[in-house]
């Protein structure tokens, strides 16, 4: 039997448009899961999901994007086993974010902003158009 080897993608958790308090609790949640934690604002949403990333293949993209202000989690090189505790701790330290996605195969290539529309109208949709938290 063949063993596959798989190249590692660093643990990252990108956080979008996130205020400077939750900036500083998801920082120190990242290095508790031995993540890196990378922020930005909305300047980003032109850009390709992989980019954020760092994966090779991506480029900067000169595109502008449209202008979003949500909130957004992106979690690259974490697992569904993983991600459970992540979330947890972020809703004790009252840190939590609406719109999350884990970086998938098909996701990467998408550009930011329309990620962060599809999480949105996902989120509507499986909340029953309540904006609030659940």
């Amino acid at each position: 039997m063949k063993s596959r080897i798989r190249s590692a993608i660093p643990k990252k958790i990108i956080g979008i448009n996130i205020s400077s308090k939750k900036r500083d609790i998801i920082e120190d949640i990242a290095k508790s899961e031995n993540a890196e934690a990378v922020f930005f604002d909305n300047e980003i949403m032109g850009q390709q999901v992989g980019y954020l990333c760092g994966f090779k293949g991506f480029v900067r993209s000169e595109k502008e994007g449209e202008d979003i202000t949500d909130e957004c989690l992106i979690f690259s090189g974490i697992d569904g086993r993983s991600l459970d505790p992540i979330l947890k701790m972020l809703r004790e330290k009252e840190a939590t974010v609406k719109l999350k996605a884990i970086v998938t195969a098909h996701n990467q290539k998408w550009n930011v902003g329309e990620l962060i529309k599809e999480l949105r109208r996902e989120h509507l949709h499986m909340n029953g158009g309540d904006s609030g938290e659940k």
